[in-house]
Formats: structure tokens, C-alpha cells, sequence
């Protein structure tokens, strides 16, 4: 079918509309002119980006000795075209005069590098060097300001982009000669360090600006769209494209050739559409050209073919429809098929169109239907396909070439061999109503990305993530930031990101570093897995705030500890991050021996050199820990010798300065655990189960292991106090330490209350692989230098307080809040790691107490009425532990007969000693109920209490000649007949209970004949019958104590009259001899003293929460409960003739049970 009206064609890069006539007389035709210049210097930067005079040469040529002011001038014009602004006169004619002195002084530049290279030791070309890069330097940091022109900013970003690339090819020219060319090392290093901070400054403009343009040609109507992809296509090329190339000039990080891949996809423009016919609203819209047009972010894909079918209207065959099959990078056998775009139309038979990774499709030529009155369809009607060795026709070929916006990167070959673009997929724009419309939109990808992931064993491969071949459930591709060269992918939660196959092209085995291109909004973990085990744990530390834009800053490296080897051709990938990190590229860096050194020299520089707050290294960053400091000592140490030998003795005593600026802030005694309990009132103390050892592959310095327990009132601890002195008022300090693993480890820190955290931290086992060199030096020492695993060294994770949490992190930190400062109260900080479970485990070190920052605002007011109230509760403490006290010492008084203490008064028993320790123990504060092994503030008097009450345990065990009487050691010591049992009753007592009338329980006792003894008895008796405890000799001399569940007088008449127990129960609970007290009155509690105290500074929520320790009863005889109601005290004296008696214990009927018997000897 022949098209009419052919002369209405027009170029396919022109709209008929009003609005893009903006010069008048004067437009140009600019498309060719800088695609060619950008998509050159595009091809430059990708196969000869290494410094020296083949670079600085190509750039001349290329760039600042081709282009004159008409070629500059055309730069603005086209973006001048693209907003429907010109640049006034004065702006333009000032821009184009900077750029042509530039390019005056970059010959000279050039000219003056040429004569250096060829004399590098000559003193004269070295100080001509020196000048002209001083002054080329000036001149670009004067000039480049001056294409930034406020309100001109995207008309001038074309050239602005191009005089920055300028300036950081310099920098980094001076970066790598400097020293060469006589400049010493700190200039050296200001011209890096302004090289690596430009290349954030100059892309962030670029990008900025190039979205502020791009948002003021947003519209309503379909021609908007039009300009609005041209600019994005346009710019994408000349600008954008050019800035992903900018982080390769950090010669430090890339200091060798490295092959950087443009992802990104960029559409021609619609089939031509003659506004004029129709009015704008009868086409589609802005928002739905872009929604059909521009696809979503996804996977990196690659054209395999298209099936095109034809449609007709009003006899005129075009292009209606079509399918697309594609595959993802590396896998040619799984196609993508697309959904149907437009209409399955059978005017025609479909037509085929094929391609192939190594056959692509690089240019069309394309034969467009206008819409005019002879015309009724704006599409497409034939295209011819051009591939690396053929071509294929689509019905015919057309005048509309790919070439006028995607032109050749290389004019001087064939356009089979030095194209640009590949063609990767198209989409359709259809209107069936109005003005018909079947858009074919053709979408391109840049060369550079190509359809298999090699790895140079010569270049860091830079491979973008969004050219895995599978993306995960959870993984999401999202649109780059447009500084990327393409998008990049990221997840909602922790899991895989995809997996990405890659081909190595070299000889193998080959060894390479892993580096990752990333941002994240918190300190993340990941994990790094591939086809050969191990997997290889890696750290994404925090870049940016969440809900921050994307920008240069935001990104930066992470790098694997140790190279891998890889000795299979192909390879696949995956990775683990948490939510929060997004992914831009994965870079592979070849490793040589003379590499490697020099590789691994600039990681430990820039480690070192990251430690201190200034290149003077006065003092540390607060954020490095002992740890840290511990890993890059470890770094330094593996450097080589033969390469690095006297770098590595600098940088040794730079770790070592660190490590003693970081052991002077430390306010922790004996960080190195080489003391602990070695002094009472200083350092570390700890539990017996406790052990210390020396370092390994995770500690380069002792570490200490806490084991588990079987009781926890008897918990494994180490604790510490800060004291008063060391600690600033109204200052925040913070505990921090690393942990190897842990399960149910509690960390405390004390002061007005108890900041608490349990902390699990699952361990990693052994960090060697299997396949990895021995762990073990020749001495027996670990071998950091071996390659091994590694997890999450940089990272923290906290919890709420109280609160049980796995950390992902081995980092622990928790804060406090010191207010004023007393050395009178000498209250300091008390640091408590601890265990009470059985299955409890810890190791730890590098533990540190330092000074976080001083408290201001909220914080401040918070700690000072948290302090007030702390003071005011111990001031009622003080009023109440007073009045305790003294009821405590009057009762432990009562049972001395003086006060040496060294004698029990005559009637003392055993009832009232244990009265005696009840009061004792309501003293609060004796001990910390977080660990009561610490002593509290009432500590002193306590222990002086406590003490006489031992003192009166002792002597009491020493007057009672029975052994074992209160059966607390079962039935040691005593004869058993028939069945008896000792029970422990709900009150913790242990009790003798004979059930059984023939039953009998009896002890031979020594007595000195003559003296006399008291016998006395504390038992219950339930159910009809006595219970008898009867003392003897051989003969005769006998008397008895009789117990029954009746109501009886007053001891010695036994004389009883029998009632129902249960009426008479309380009234025989209370008659005893004068020399029992009641058991009511000796554990009767005073209601108006409080059980406990519990201080109330709770940090950050100052609750007045008790702080309870159900051990500290443990201690002594605290947890001693009165008897049940029913149990009698009975006593009589006793004269024996003999030395020997018997104690037998026997019952009548129903059941007996005994709580204790007490043979007294008599005061004289």
C-alpha cells in the first residue's frame, strides 16, 4: 500500500505545534549535534577511563578541543528548545566565553602534561605542571558557578555537566601525579578530599536541576507529553548518563579500569500527530500517555522478538498490535512474553521480527502515517529493523530513522559495529474513538548493558543488581535517583533481593573482592550467598535518614573482609538485607598480589584515618568502639610486610594512639579483665563459675565467658561500680561492648533505678569455612589474616527497656543519666551483666563506660525530678530504717545476756531467734535486689545484725545436746522402728510425722550427771490419741511430755478434758510455760512499717515500680515461717543420775508430728 501526501512528512523529532517554534529564524536543528558529542564521550568514559595523557588527550579531542562556540551554542539551544526559554544574551554570550577560555587553557593543560610525561623527572616541566594545573583549577572552580546562573539553571545544564566532568578529571589527574609532579602529600590529600566531595556537589546539581526542568514541562494534554519524554530522553543522554560515570574518578576507590553499565531505558518519540485537525482535548492525556507509554521499573530485559499484527482503516494498513518475548540478563531459554499491546488485528498476516544477545536489533527505520484528511491514523505503517548482520522489513522501510536521537557512539567504524542503543522492547499508545491513534513507542537500552554479567579479570566490573535474572517475593525494583544509570531494587522486609548469574571471562581460579553500591536508612545486616558454601555475612551501616530522598550522599560501599576465589565460569548470586537498604550494584575487584597490597594499604588508611575526629588524631569519633578499633589493628597487622613494610609501622602506631585515647575515656576498671576479684572494693567482681580467656578469631583481648545456672537465686554475675568521682553531673553516659553470642543475658545499669535489657544474640559458631587455610598461627595464636566468614560487625540494635529481644547486632549499648553529683552519697553506677537461667550463656568484651554527651532540654528536666524523687524516697527510707532498726537490735538484744553477745539468755528459744531475724530482715536496701551479692545502702547494718543473729544460731546449736533436732537433715542422728517420715510443709519447715501407733523414733544423748536440762518440744497432734516424747535412762528415771488434740491446763498439770478439735484449735495453740512465747506474738507483723522499699527513678519512665529480689530471703534464715495454728510448745526439767539418756518419740493412735525437740543444758 503506497502512503499519499508524502511531502507532509516531517522530521520525526519536530511536533507541528506553535510551541516549539521559540527561536524564530533562528532554531536549529540540535538533536544530532549533542547525542553525538554525549553518547562519544559516553563510549570515552566506558573503554578509557584510566588517568594519564590517553585520557586527558581523548578528552581534548573528544570534547574541549572539537566543540568551538557555534557547537556550544547549539548545547544551550537544545535544551532551549525543550523548555521554551532563551537564555538572555548577556548569560549566553558569558557562558560561551567561559567554556571557550576553558577549552583554551585545557590545550595548555594538555600540552603541558604531554612534555611532563615524556621528562617525568625534569624539575622545570614538574613546576610547569604544577602551574597549570593551579591554574586550570582555578579557572574551572571560577567558571563552573557561573552555569548554575539563577533562573538559567536547566537551560545551562548541558554545559554545566560537561565542565564538571572537566574539573574532577583534574582532580583526579593531580590525585594520582601530584606527588610526581612535586606536590606534597596534604595538598595531595585537600585535592582528593575535594575531588570526593564535588563529585556529591556536581551530581546532586545535575540531578536536581535536570527534575526541576523536568516537572515544569508536566502537562495536560498529549503534545505536552511529547516535549516532556524528548527532554527526559534528551537529557538522560547529555546529562544524566555522563554523571553515572562521576564516582569512577575517586581514583582511590577505583584505582584501576572499570566497566560501568547504563540500565536505564530511553523511548522515542510518538508517530507524528497533527494537532491542528483536531482539538488537543480529543487525544489522549498526559497522565495516560505516560501510563501506557514509559513501563514501570523492572528487571533489566532483552529483546528476543516481536509479533506484529496488522490492522486497517478506511483501506490504510498500519500498525496495530503487537507481542513482545524477552529474556532476563544471562538466561536466553526462559522468555518473558508481554501482554498484547493494541489490537490482534488480521489485516495481514503477523510478521515476525527476531533477536538475539549477540544479533540485536540497533536501528529503525520507521514509515509513519500522518494524521491529515487524507490519512485517518497516526501509527506506524513499516519499519525496517536493522541487526549487527541483517536486516528484516516490517510491510516497508521509512525515512524515520532511530539514528536521529540514538545516533552511533563511534562515527568511524560501521553502524553494525559502533552503535549505541539496542532495541529492548516497545509500547503502544491506542485510541479508538476521535482521532485514531496506534502509537508504537520503540524503547532502547544503552550497549554498555550487556546480555550476560561478565567479570573482567583485569577491570572492576560494576554489575547493577536490576540485571538479576529473578527478582524474590518481597524484592521490589524501584525507579533510580537518576545519578545510578539505571534503577535499583530494595525490599519491604528482611529477605532475598534476586538472583543475579554472572559469567567469568578469564582464567580461573581468580580471586576477587565483593563490594556492594548502596543506601540505608539504618545500620542493616545482610548476607551474601552463592553457589559455593559459605555464605559471607556483610554490614550496611547507616547513610540517611528514613524519609530522606535519595542523593549522592546517600550512597556508599560496603566490602566483603576477605576476597573469594571463584573456579567455576558461571556463577550465581544472591542477597539477603533487611528492610530500609536499597541495592544499586554489586562490583567485582580483581586481586593480584601487588593489588591485593596495595588494596588492602588503602582500606586500613581509610579505616585508621576514620577512627579520629581530625587528621591530627587528638581525639576519637564517639561512635568508634574498642571493638572497632580491636578490627582495624587486626587490619593493619595483615598488611604485607614486603609492599607496605614502613606504611604499616605508621599505621600501627596510629592504632595504637587510638587505643589509648579510647583506654582514657573508658571509665571502667580493668576493661581487660586481668583483675577481677583480685580487690574488694575496685574492678570487676564476679561468681566463681566465671571464667576469663584469652583472644581469638572474634577478640583480639581477653573475653568473658557466663554459664548458665541451675538456681537462679544463685545467678553467674560479673558486676562493676563507676564510682561518683569519675562521672560529670547532669551528664549522659553509655555502656557498650560486643558479644560473641548470648541466650538470656541480663545487663542492668543502677543509679536512681535499674536500666535493664535481656539480650540474645545468636552466635555464628566457628567464623573459619571449611574451605578456608587453618584459623591456628604457627604459634597457636588465632590467624586473623585467614580468610573468614563474617556477620554483622558494625551494627546496633537496642531494646525498650525491660524488655527481651534478639539482637541482629553482637553491638550492645545502653544509656544513663546522671544527675548532681554527691561523693558524700558516693552513689556512681553499678554495671551488672548477669545470668539466671540454666540455658543462659555469655561471652563478652570490649566492654566501655564513657561519657555520651551532657544532658539538655527534656532530658534534663526529666533526670532532675527523677532525682528528686529518688531523694525523697530516701529520706522516708532513712525515717523508716531508723525505726526498724531499733526494733530489730532491741529484739536481737533480748536474747544475750550482755553486750559481748557471747551468751544466750536462759530462756531464749529457738521461736524467738527466728523472731529476732524477721525483724532484721525488714531492713531494706541491705542488699541490690538485682544482684544480692551487692551491697545496698543499709548494707552495714544489716551484716551488724545478721551477724549476732548467726552468733545466737551458733550458741543455741551449741546448747542443745540433741543433734538434729529440728529434722531439717531428715533422720540423721536418730533410730527409726517401723514407718516414719519427715515431710516439708508449705512453710519451707521440715517436720517428723509418725502415722502409726507401733512406730517409734529415739537418739541416745551424753549428759553430765548431776546437772540439769530442760526438754522442750514443739508438735501437733491430729486425729484421738497422745503423742508421747518420753526421756530416760536404763533405770527408771523417766518423764514425759504428752501431746493431744485436746484442750489441757497450763504445763506441769497434764490433766486434760477432751473437745472437738476443731472448736478448741485456736485456744491450744496459745498455752504455754512462761519460758514460750507465743508463736503469734513473736512473728506478728506491725502493719504500720512497709514489707519492702522500692526506690522509684525509673529511666526514662520514672515509674514506682518495686524492685523485688525473691532470693534475698535466701540469705540466713529470712525465708523461717511461723508454725501453722495447732502446734504446741511443751517443756520440762530434767535431772540425770546418769550419762547417758534417751529421747524416744512415739504416739497412741492416729498421726504425730513433730517440728523439734531440745535437750537444754541449765545456767548455773
Amino acid at each position: 500500500m503506497e502512503i499519499n501526501n508524502q511531502k507532509q512528512c516531517v522530521p520525526y523529532n519536530c511536533l507541528s505545534n506553535p510551541k516549539e517554534i521559540i527561536l524564530g529564524e533562528e532554531r536549529l536543528e540540535t538533536g544530532n549535534t549533542v547525542a553525538d558529542i554525549s553518547l562519544g564521550l559516553i563510549n570515552f568514559l566506558y573503554s578509557n577511563f584510566v588517568p594519564g595523557g590517553g585520557f586527558i588527550v581523548g578528552l581534548l579531542e573528544l570534547i574541549w578541543g572539537f566543540i568551538g562556540p557555534s557547537q556550544w551554542d547549539i548545547f544551550l539551544a537544545q535544551i532551549e528548545q525543550l523548555i521554551s526559554q532563551r537564555i538572555e544574551e548577556f548569560a549566553r554570550n558569558q557562558a560561551i566565553s567561559r567554556l571557550e577560555g576553558l577549552s583554551n587553557l585545557y590545550k595548555v593543560y594538555v600540552r603541558a602534561f604531554s612534555d611532563w610525561e615524556k621528562d617525568p623527572t625534569n624539575p622545570a616541566l614538574r613546576e610547569e605542571m604544577r602551574i597549570q594545573f593551579n591554574d586550570m583549577n582555578s579557572a574551572l572552580i571560577t567558571a563552573i558557578p557561573l552555569f548554575r546562573v539563577q533562573n538559567y539553571e536547566v537551560a545551562l545544564l548541558s554545559v554545566y555537566v560537561q565542565a564538571a566532568n572537566l574539573h574532577l578529571s583534574i582532580l583526579r589527574d593531580v590525585s594520582v601525579f601530584g606527588e610526581r609532579w612535586g606536590y606534597d602529600t596534604a595538598t595531595i590529600n585537600n585535592r582528593y578530599s575535594d575531588l570526593t566531595s564535588l563529585i556529591h556537589v556536581y551530581t546532586n546539581h545535575c540531578v536536581d536541576t535536570y527534575n526541576q526542568g523536568l516537572r515544569r514541562l508536566e502537562g495536560r494534554f498529549l503534545s505536552d507529553w511529547i516535549v516532556y519524554n524528548r527532554f527526559r530522553r534528551q537529557l538522560t543522554i547529555s546529562v544524566l548518563d555522563i554523571v553515572a560515570f562521576f564516582p569512577n574518578y575517586d581514583i582511590r576507590t577505583y584505582p584501576i579500569q572499570t566497566a560501568t553499565q547504563l540500565t536505564r531505558e530511553v523511548y522515542l518519540d510518538l508517530p507524528f500527530i497533527n494537532e491542528n485537525l483536531s482539538p488537543a482535548a480529543s487525544y489522549p492525556t498526559f497522565s495516560a500517555a505516560e501510563s501506557a507509554i514509559i513501563r514501570s521499573p523492572h528487571l533489566v530485559d532483552f529483546l528476543n522478538s516481536f509479533t506484529i499484527y496488522t490492522d486497517s482503516l478506511a483501506r490504510y494498513a498500519y500498525w496495530g498490535g503487537h507481542l513482545v518475548n524477552s529474556f532476563r540478563t544471562g538466561t536466553t531459554t526462559n522468555l518473558i512474553r508481554s501482554p498484547l499491546y493494541g489490537r490482534e488485528g488480521n489485516t495481514e498476516r503477523p510478521v515476525t521480527i527476531t533477536a538475539s544477545p549477540s544479533v540485536p536489533i540497533f536501528r529503525t527505520l520507521s514509515y509513519i502515517t500522518g494524521l491529515d484528511n487524507s490519512n485517518p491514523v497516526a501509527g506506524i505503517e513499516g519499519v525496517e529493523f536493522q541487526n549487527t548482520i541483517s536486516r528484516s522489513i516490517y510491510r516497508k522501510s521509512g525515512p524515520i530513522d532511530s539514528f536521529s536521537e540514538l545516533p552511533p557512539q563511534d562515527a568511524s567504524v560501521s553502524p553494525a559495529i559502533g552503535y549505541s542503543h539496542r532495541l529492548c522492547h516497545a509500547t503502544f499508545l491506542e485510541r479508538i474513538s476521535g482521532p485514531r491513534i496506534a502509537g508504537t513507542v520503540f524503547s532502547w537500552t544503552h550497549r554498555s548493558a550487556s546480555p550476560t554479567n561478565e567479570i573482567s579479570p583485569s577491570r572492576i566490573t560494576q554489575i547493577p543488581w536490576v540485571k538479576a535474572h529473578t527478582l524474590a517475593s518481597g524484592a521490589s525494583v524501584i525507579k533510580g535517583p537518576g545519578f545510578t544509570g539505571g534503577d535499583i531494587l530494595t525490599r519491604n522486609s528482611m529477605g532475598e533481593l534476586g538472583t543475579l548469574r554472572v559469567t567469568f571471562t578469564g582464567r580461573l581460579p581468580q580471586s576477587y573482592y565483593i563490594r556492594f553500591r548502596y543506601a540505608s536508612v539504618a545500620n542493616r545486616s545482610g548476607t551474601f550467598r552463592y553457589s559455593q558454601p559459605p555464605s559471607y555475612g556483610i554490614s550496611f551501616p547507616k547513610t540517611m535518614d528514613a524519609g530522606e530522598p535519595l542523593t549522592s550522599r546517600s550512597f556508599a560501599h560496603t566490602t566483603l573482609f576477605t576476597p573469594i576465589t571463584f573456579s567455576r565460569a558461571q556463577e550465581e548470586f544472591d542477597l539477603y538485607i533487611q528492610s530500609g537498604v536499597y541495592i544499586d550494584r554489586i562490583e567485582f575487584i580483581p586481586v593480584t598480589a601487588t593489588f591485593e597490597a596495595e588494596y588492602d594499604l588503602e582500606r586500613a588508611q581509610k579505616a585508621v584515618n576514620a577512627l579520629f575526629t581530625s587528621t591530627n588524631q587528638l581525639g576519637l569519633k564517639t561512635n568508634v568502639t574498642d571493638y572497632h578499633i580491636d578490627q582495624v589493628s587486626n587490619l593493619v597487622a595483615c598488611l604485607s610486610d614486603e609492599f607496605c613494610l614502613d606504611e604499616k609501622r605508621e599505621l600501627s602506631e596510629k592504632v595504637k594512639h587510638a587505643k589509648r585515647l579510647s583506654d582514657e575515656r573508658n571509665l571502667l576498671q580493668d576493661p581487660n579483665f586481668r583483675g577481677v576479684n583480685r580487690q574488694p572494693d575496685r574492678g570487676w567482681r564476679g561468681s566463681t563459675d566465671i571464667t576469663i580467656q584469652g583472644g581469638d578469631d572474634v577478640f583480639k583481648e581477653n573475653y568473658v565467658t557466663l554459664p548458665g545456672t541451675f538456681d537462679e537465686c544463685y545467678p553467674t554475675y560479673l558486676y562493676q561500680k563507676i564510682d561518683e568521682s569519675k562521672l560529670k553531673a547532669y551528664t549522659r553516659y553509655q555502656l557498650r561492648g560486643y558479644i560473641e553470642d548470648s541466650q538470656d543475658l541480663e545487663i542492668y545499669l543502677i543509679r536512681y533505678n535499674a536500666k535493664h535489657e535481656t539480650v540474645n544474640v545468636p552466635g555464628t559458631g566457628s567464623l573459619w569455612p571449611l574451605s578456608a587455610e587453618s584459623p591456628i598461627g604457627k604459634c597457636g595464636e588465632p590467624n586473623r589474616c585467614a580468610p573468614h566468614l563474617e556477620w554483622n560487625p558494625d551494627l546496633h540494635c537496642s531494646c525498650r527497656d525491660g524488655e527481651k529481644c534478639a539482637h541482629h547486632s553482637h553491638h550492645f549499648s545502653l544509656d544513663i543519666d546522671v544527675g548532681c553529683t554527691d561523693l558524700h552519697d558516693d552513689l556512681g553506677v553499678w554495671v551488672i551483666f548477669k545470668i539466671k537461667t540454666q540455658d543462659g550463656h555469655a561471652r563478652l568484651g570490649n566492654l566501655e563506660f564513657l561519657e555520651e554527651k551532657p544532658l539538655v532540654g527534656e532530658a534534663l528536666a526529666r533526670v532532675k525530678r527523677a532525682e528528686k524523687k529518688w531523694r525523697d524516697k530516701r529520706e522516708t527510707l532513712q525515717l523508716e530504717t531508723t525505726i526498724v532498726y531499733k526494733e530489730a537490735k532491741e529484739s536481737v538484744d533480748a536474747l544475750f545476756v550482755n553486750s559481748q553477745y557471747d551468751r544466750l539468755q536462759a530462756d531464749t528459744n529457738i521461736a524467738m531467734i527466728h523472731a529476732a531475724d524477721k525483724r532484721v530482715h525488714r531492713i531494706r536496701e541491705a542488699y541490690l535486689p538485682e544482684l544480692s551479692v551487692i551491697p545496698g545502702v543499709n548494707a552495714a547494718i544489716f551484716e551488724e545484725l545478721e551477724g549476732r543473729i548467726f552468733t545466737a544460731f551458733s550458741l543455741y546449736d551449741a546448747r542443745n545436746i540433741i543433734k538434729n533436732g529440728d529434722f531439717n537433715n531428715g533422720l540423721l542422728c536418730w533410730n527409726v522402728k517401723g514407718h516414719v517420715e519427715v515431710e516439708e510443709q508449705n512453710n519451707h519447715r521440715s517436720v517428723l510425722v509418725i502415722p502409726e501407733w507401733e512406730a517409734e523414733v529415739s537418739q541416745e544423748v551424753r549428759v553430765c550427771p548431776g546437772r540439769g536440762y530442760i526438754l522442750r518440744v514443739t508438735a501437733y497432734k491430729e486425729g484421738y490419741g497422745e503423742g508421747c516424747v518420753t526421756i530416760h535412762e536404763i533405770e527408771d528415771n523417766t518423764d514425759e511430755l504428752k501431746f493431744s488434740n485436746c484442750v489441757e491446763e497450763a504445763y506441769p498439770n497434764n490433766t486434760v478434758t477432751c473437745n472437738d478439735y476443731t472448736t478448741n484449735q485456736d485456744r491450744c495453740a496459745g498455752v504455754h510455760t512462761s519460758r514460750n512465747r507465743g508463736y503469734d506474738e513473736a512473728y506478728g507483723n506491725n502493719p504500720s512499717v512497709p514489707v519492702d522499699y522500692a526506690p522509684v527513678y525509673k529511666e526514662e519512665a520514672y515509674t514506682e515500680v518495686r524492685r523485688d529480689n525473691s532470693c534475698e530471703s535466701n540469705r540466713g534464715y529470712g525465708n523461717y515461717t511461723p508454725l501453722p495454728a495447732g502446734y504446741v510448745t511443751k517443756e520440762l526439767e530434767y535431772f540425770p543420775e546418769t550419762d547417758k539418756v534417751w529421747i524416744e518419740i512415739g504416739e497412741t493412735e492416729g498421726t504425730f508430728i513433730v517440728d523439734s525437740v531440745e535437750l537444754l543444758l541449765m545456767e548455773e
